[in-house]
């Protein structure tokens, strides 16, 4: 940007060369493109380079700009469809290399077709107040129509039924967004995969690849296709509980919702009906042509605070270090339960001997001397039990430098504690037991006493990890590690605030309590009844200290304790 005001204003002011206006922009209106996503544009641009030299790509509606920087940067011809007329202008300043397009996408000339079609950012916001609005179905037929014979269209379709619609809440957001102008709800198209996909098959297309996509469609971290997708025998399954809850915390951490997620996508895995509750799908289709199609779609594609990754695909980390964590990627899914489920399930059934040979065997697995290695930060939701003891599923740190396994055991033991009390979950304890009371009570299981300067030391390596993986500032930091001190029965969930998990948490509050105050009142009771008591015992005895008789009886008292010495 010129620092001189005189020529920022002319640059601002210069023809526009690479903006087309095909009738039907919206004027005074502004389109939000998103932040950039690792997922998505990994795999676009991977569709793109394997469609050959010389490709022509459009990108239809708003997407962020990395995404389109990078598809510029690989090389292809760019044109980028936008219905808002300042977006128009703003992404021709930004992307000089690319051809912006600015109209309705009814209005727009799309006979040309492009050998690769993105619409990554859904199909709600290609429709125009200026112009006719088309049905879903259309839209997707237009989409479909633009691509060239061996081209390809990479298509992210919102699911109105996904957990992120049903969690949602966000009094008002229509009326704050000006991109919700027209509710999704209110466009009639496909509601489920297969119907999206047969879509595109009637339309002409030949659907590749079909994923779910998790968390959201926007923001997708996990994507669920083929074999993976449904199939509750796969051993997969207890991996992928731990890699949707980590994708799950991570995009609502923080974010007020009805209800945790989570809980709902967990259930969903276990009846196999995750595709129902997905966030979006995302298809990659293509056009009948000559050239035959060679790339093989994955099962699963991931992406975290690392990058991008397939399971299986071998591929290595950039190196790199925070707070004294290195990077780490294990993938390892082929467990048969994870250990946290299974500790979860005795403490419901009130299995303190199985409970403890768990923790033994835990414990057992640590060893005595200093962990090192993904075992020394992995989380008990992160452990599978396979028939040949406990191994890491995922972990995405490791300490540059060995532990104590008295803080390893410690820490692991009392993040179970935690997520006990603030989950709600039943355990064989009393529910006045604090977190730091039930790891010192887990942690005896194993034959291991806990001492305050342990798990202080626990709740900061805890504090190191979350702030690795969240990005955490100084003073979110000191406030995030005063909240895990402060973990008490009626405690509620310190990532993910749900409020049904805070209602939850209240009704503890309030039956703690209760109870409380009817010990009080016990209590109250039990010395009103001895003060009446010993009040009715002192007048006997001063009344009998008075009397002739009882002063008789004090003396021989006195007389037989003396002859007894």
């Amino acid at each position: 940007m010129p620092d001189r005001p005189d020529l920022a204003a002319a640059v601002a002011a210069a023809p526009l060369t690479n903006l087309i206006r095909s009738g039907g922009e919206m004027f005074n209106w502004t389109d939000t493109n998103g932040r950039d996503n690792a997922l998505l544009t990994r795999l676009v641009v991977e569709v793109v380079e394997h469609a050959g030299p010389g490709r022509t790509v459009l990108v239809a509606g708003p997407h962020p700009d990395g995404l389109v920087a990078a598809l510029t940067a690989s090389g292809a011809s760019v044109s980028w469809l936008l219905r808002s007329l300042i977006s128009a202008e703003t992404a021709a300043r930004v992307h000089p290399a690319v051809t912006v397009l600015s109209g309705a996408f009814g209005k727009t000339d799309l006979t040309a077709g492009y050998d690769v079609v993105v619409a990554v950012g859904g199909i709600q916001r290609l429709n125009s107040a200026e112009g006719d609005q088309l049905s879903a179905g259309e839209l997707l037929d237009r989409l479909a129509a633009a691509v060239r014979p061996d081209g390809a269209l990479i298509l992210m379709h919102d699911n109105q039924l996904g957990a992120h619609h049903t969690v949602r809440l966000d009094p008002g957001a229509r009326h704050r967004d000006d991109a919700a102008w027209h509710p999704a709800e209110a466009t009639e198209g496909p509601a489920a995969r297969a119907q999206l996909t047969a879509h595109l098959t009637d339309a002409g297309l030949v659907v590749d690849a079909a994923y779910a996509a998790f968390p959201e469609p926007a923001d997708p971290s996990v994507l669920l296709g083929g074999a993976a997708l449904g199939d509750v025998a796969s051993p997969l399954r207890p991996w992928l509980r731990t890699v949707l809850a980590q994708a799950y915390t991570t995009a609502y951490r923080g974010r007020p919702v009805l209800s945790d997620p989570r809980r709902l996508v967990t259930r969903a895995l276990r009846a196999g009906a995750e595709d129902t509750v997905a966030g979006g799908w995302l298809v990659v289709a293509r056009a009948p042509g000559d050239v035959a199609p060679a790339r093989e779609w994955p099962e699963v594609l991931v992406s975290d605070v690392h990058g991008v990754y397939v399971p299986g695909s071998g591929e290595s980390l950039a190196p790199g270090a925070v707070d004294g964590l290195r990077r780490e990627r294990v993938v390892h899914p082929d467990a048969a339960d994870r250990l946290e489920d299974r500790l979860l399930e005795l403490c419901a059934a009130g299995d303190v001997r199985r409970l403890r040979q768990e923790i033994t065997q835990y414990e057992s697995w640590l060893g005595i001397g200093p962990v090192s290695g993904p075992q020394a930060l992995a989380d008990l939701s992160d452990i599978g039990i396979t028939a040949d003891g406990p191994v890491v599923m995922s972990a995405r740190w490791t300490p540059a430098e060995p532990l104590p396994a008295q803080i390893v055991l410690v820490r692991a033991l009392w993040q179970f504690a935690v997520r006990l009390i603030t989950w709600g979950r039943p355990h064989p304890w009393p529910i006045t037991a604090s977190a730091a009371d039930l790891a010192a009570i887990l942690a005896g299981m194993a034959g291991r006493s806990l001492a305050d300067d342990e798990l202080r030391a626990a709740i900061d390596l805890q504090m190191v990890i979350d702030s690795a993986e969240f990005g955490l500032s100084p003073a979110e930091r000191q406030a995030h590690r005063l909240a895990l001190l402060a973990v008490q029965p009626g405690t509620a969930p310190l990532d993910v605030a749900g409020y049904h998990e805070l209602a939850e948490a209240l009704w503890r509050q309030r039956y703690q309590a209760s109870h409380l105050l009817a010990m009080m009142e016990w209590n109250e009771q039990m010395i009103r009844s001895r003060d009446s008591a010993l009040s009715k015992m002192d007048f006997e005895l001063q009344l009998l200290r008075r009397s002739w008789s009882g002063r008789s009886l004090m003396l021989a008292k006195r007389a037989y304790k003396k002859v007894r010495k």
